[in-house]
């Protein structure tokens, strides 16, 4: 793998890739979020600051630091500082609510919170600021009860904990190492390069992995990052027709509420125009959930200067295992595309890949089995950019991985023309809403402390604009029923905004199948069918 000029003798850190981006590029824009523009220099002088509050308040390197993110200048000012300190960054979405934050304070150990003073999160108010320092605060209160411990997996070497929704219902924290992420950054770009110097619009928050991978390889080739605190479709491709934008990342969901508005929008024909003559995007990054084929070439159509790049991976592979490149998009829509450098990958029947994962010693380390050509199966990564593993959770670690080959949960096949790979499906129960994973059970455990909840799904509802819209299946309790409104109230206490049901439905009793357990499908059914038209 050779190393662009953006990595030459840098150390395999995050923060040294900034640090080198923000010397060799000081006179350019780094960050633009239309109410602060931050260049390179100055954002390695207030990152170099903020590192140096942090270990003023005790801060000890390898210790994690929460950090408040919603799209910000100051977002990038508090990751480059607390890696620059030697922490663990454990982003978290700016509104998230005040218990959401103290309990993922009290998983991972963390004391300390970072956030843009212009822009403090409402939880703040559960923090105090240690030596009156406006970006720091500290957290108090753990719900747990006592104080928590750094898991073991976490020291200096680590840069990131994201969290990301599982079946067993709490969301898993993925541990990322630094020459993880930096050795996957150095790979994408061998496939899908970033210009030195390219604008990009994000709109995608740094909370997620995907929009973790795309602003720090702007950065680390010296690129403008237009950061957009909501995504709106109407704003966005306002902000794309008024100067040139070389790319902006995507899920599909936006894309799909981008070619509404480009449609249905009455002066649609002179914002195309208009885009056409900016040149922007010059390229969409699609990932995140499957981008329909049809999508894709109705937005070509629409768009026919932007190119499209599909990109698939999991964040416990650090992103981006495979790249369908813009080249190649036109032919190849529907499939993901090659394995990106050092990837390799194994389509595995069922029943082989219940074998492998029993298997022990050195038979684990045996490549699985591959399911007929054609036929689909789970699809298996071998990968170098690989997670440390799931944040105090060997089983769950153990689970996911058959000696060096990590399960993604996703059924694929080989497209038989070609033999590139399509997804077909997912192993796992998850309710993906606009690109962002749910897991129901998570959902469902927030309920079931209401007073008046005898039992609740959640399921997903077919979407034409987001995929999945999440809806609950309520059972009260003999005689109660509370509104509508105030179950969403009392989800948006425990939950994450995304995460609360869009929509309630009082049912007498979870519909069952043959086992007893609690019938998904059934239950989806029933959502569907009490919205008119079957979808919201």
């Amino acid at each position: 793998m050779t190393a662009p000029a953006a990595w030459s003798g840098v150390p395999e850190r995050l923060d040294a890739l900034l640090d080198a981006a923000c010397a060799r590029f000081a006179d350019r824009t780094a960050l633009d979020d239309g109410e602060n523009v931050l260049g390179y220099r100055a954002l390695g002088k207030r990152g170099r600051a903020l590192a140096a509050a942090l270990v003023a308040a005790g801060h000890r390197r390898g210790e994690p630091v929460l950090v408040a993110v919603d799209n910000r200048c100051g977002d990038v000012v508090c990751e480059l500082g607390a890696w620059s300190a030697g922490a663990v960054v454990v982003p978290v979405h700016r509104d998230s609510p005040a218990l959401v934050l103290r309990s993922t304070a009290a998983r991972v150990g963390a004391r300390l919170l970072l956030g843009d003073p212009r822009h403090h999160p409402p939880a703040w108010a559960g923090v105090t600021g240690p030596a009156g320092h406006p970006w720091l605060g500290e957290i108090v209160g753990d719900p747990a009860g006592g104080a928590s411990r750094p898991p073991a997996e976490l020291d200096e070497e680590e840069a990131l904990v994201v969290f990301t929704s599982g079946s067993t219902g709490r969301p898993k924290g993925v541990v990322l190492s630094h020459r993880a992420l930096h050795t996957k950054l150095r790979a994408i770009n061998e496939v899908l390069p970033f210009g030195e110097g390219q604008t990009a619009l994000h709109v995608l928050h740094l909370n997620f992995s995907f929009g973790q991978w795309t602003s720090l390889l702007t950065l680390a080739t010296g690129g403008t990052l237009l950061l957009t605190p909501r995504f709106r479709a109407r704003q966005v491709l306002e902000r794309l027709a008024r100067r040139t934008v070389d790319r902006t990342a995507v899920v599909p969901s936006m894309l799909r509420l981008i070619h509404r508005e480009l449609d249905t929008a009455p002066d649609g024909t002179g914002l195309l125009r208009r885009l056409a003559e900016s040149g922007s995007p010059g390229t969409w990054i699609c990932g995140g959930e499957p981008l329909p084929a049809g999508l894709g070439r109705k937005v070509r159509g629409l768009l026919p200067h932007a190119g499209i790049a599909d990109v698939f991976g999991l964040s416990e592979s650090a992103t981006s295992d495979f790249i369908l490149t813009p080249d190649r998009y036109d032919d190849e829509a529907g499939t993901i595309g090659s394995p990106s450098p050092g990837v390799e990958y194994r389509i595995v029947t069922v029943d082989g890949a219940a074998g492998a994962a029993g298997a022990a010693g050195a038979e684990a380390d045996a490549d699985p089995p591959p399911a007929a050509p054609g036929t689909a199966g789970e699809l298996w990564l071998r990968t170098p950019h690989l997670m440390t593993g799931y944040l105090d959770d060997p089983a769950a670690t153990a689970a996911t991985m058959t000696g060096p080959w990590l399960r993604t949960g996703d059924l694929a096949r080989h497209r038989r023309r070609d033999g590139r790979v399509e997804l077909v499906g997912r192993a796992k129960q998850l309710i993906v809403r606009g690109g962002a994973k749910i897991s129901p059970l998570e959902v469902e455990a927030a309920y079931a402390d209401h007073p008046d909840c005898a039992a609740c799904v959640a399921v997903g509802v077919p979407d034409a604009l987001l995929g999945e819209r999440l809806h609950l299946l309520f059972v009260p309790r003999a005689g109660r029923m509370p509104s509508e409104e105030e179950l969403r109230a009392h989800g948006r206490h425990r939950l994450e905004a995304h995460k609360v049901p869009e929509r309630v439905h009082r049912v007498e009793q979870p519909p069952l199948g043959r086992t007893g357990k609690t019938d998904r499908a059934a239950a989806a059914r029933i959502a569907a069918g009490a919205v008119p038209g079957g979808a919201v």
